[in-house]
């Protein structure tokens, strides 16, 4: 099938090129350096339509995702494009495009006239902070920062980390436990505005080897009161509906563009190194245009499978596209480096950026978890595919 075939697959690819090229790529350095927030793209996304790509149609959105199984490749389209450039500036639009359709999924209409007003009027982005200090050794579902009924509402206290946009949300989707239910059971996700009570961003925190302008502050919560009105659907809801499993792609599609990224510098760098005409150097672009070829057809067709009913089919192939997306753009450092040679490790070229947040973001995943759930579905065993992110 050929993908760009899609109106909505083509508007967005070419979008998405056009502010990578001329918005993103000539800030990534100053954002790198500066711990920042790519806010040009943000705005550039928001005057083209992006920013509200999953936001439903009825409230200006084009409705597509994941989540709804309209054009589920579209937002993955975008954050492959921007990856080619910045993994970090995309990591920005993937966790705004992933909470958008959580919101979209799961709101009431009140809520979501609410909560997407700022995207649709101003170009406000959403953040999500699920993690928080010693969740990986826990497990995903069980959170140390809690949730106590009072007043028709929540009482939130606890500290969250990574929370991706959090730094400039105008909303924050915070994961929590639910007091007195089972940590599955009572995972509760609550919609906090821009600069509530209660809510500390602490930014000092980020300040990670790569992935820097990707903001993931910390959030320090005091008391924070959140009312029903803001819940989103209730204790329970993100394992219920394999949230997920879906999230993997995001993932994959990122490490997909970075792997094209270091392509798209080799072949523009080794004519001008002289070393175009080396079989050796022929041989290892031919390589790596084959893996990425493959890695792209397999995130492709996993993400269309989410337009289907099969959802452990698209579960199956979403953890396996995510997987080999990672391992291709892993592999691709080495041997980019191995031809371009060490010149080009110089900070005057864009390549150590690259290296460095393709190492930084791909230890996000943990593959030898995923390989294992995938061979407990070879044996004929359960898995839950929402814990493999």
């Amino acid at each position: 099938m050929d993908i760009l075939a899609n109106k909505i697959y083509s508007e967005s690819v070419a979008m998405a090129r056009e502010i990578a090229r001329k918005v993103v790529l000539p800030n990534s350095e100053k954002h790198d350096q500066g711990y920042s927030m790519p806010t040009e793209m943000l705005d550039a996304m928001h005057q083209s339509g992006l920013l509200k790509l999953c936001v439903p149609q009825d409230l200006g959105g084009r409705g597509t995702g994941v989540m709804g199984g309209k054009d589920p490749l579209a937002f993955l389209l975008v954050i492959e494009e921007i990856g080619r450039v910045d993994m970090a500036a995309a990591h920005c639009f993937q966790v705004h495009s992933h909470s958008v359709q959580m919101l979209a999924h799961g709101g009431t209409k009140e809520q979501q006239a609410r909560w997407f007003e700022p995207t649709i009027a101003r170009g406000g982005i959403i953040s999500w902070t699920g993690s928080e200090p010693g969740r990986t050794a826990r497990g995903q579902y069980n959170l140390v920062s809690d949730a106590k009924r009072k007043n028709g509402g929540y009482l939130l206290n606890g500290i969250k980390n990574y929370g991706t946009n959090a730094s400039i949300g105008t909303w924050n989707i915070i994961s929590v436990s639910t007091e007195g239910m089972d940590p599955v059971g009572g995972f509760l996700m609550v919609v906090v505005p821009k600069g509530a009570k209660g809510m500390k961003v602490d930014e000092s925190w980020w300040r990670p080897t790569g992935m820097r302008s990707c903001v993931s502050p910390k959030l320090i919560l005091e008391n924070l009161e959140v009312p029903d009105s803001d819940v989103l659907v209730g204790p329970g809801y993100y394992p219920k509906c394999q949230a997920g499993s879906r999230w993997h792609l995001g993932f994959g599609a990122n490490h997909l563009g970075a792997a094209q990224g270091l392509l798209d510098f080799a072949v523009e760098y080794l004519p001008k190194r002289g070393t175009a005409g080396s079989p050796h150097t022929q041989r290892s672009l031919g390589e790596m245009r084959m893996r990425i070829a493959a890695a792209r057809a397999l995130l492709y067709q996993a993400a269309e499978l989410w337009g289907s009913k099969d959802v452990r089919a698209a579960e199956e192939l979403s953890l396996m596209a995510k997987t080999v997306c990672i391992g291709v753009a892993e592999w691709m450092v080495n041997e980019t480096i191995r031809i371009v040679g060490t010149t080009a490790l110089l900070e005057t070229y864009p390549l150590p950026r690259m290296i460095r947040d393709i190492h930084v973001h791909s230890t996000h995943a943990n593959l030898d978890n995923t390989a294992q759930s995938l061979g407990k579905g070879i044996l004929g065993m359960t898995y839950d595919a929402t814990q493999q992110q």
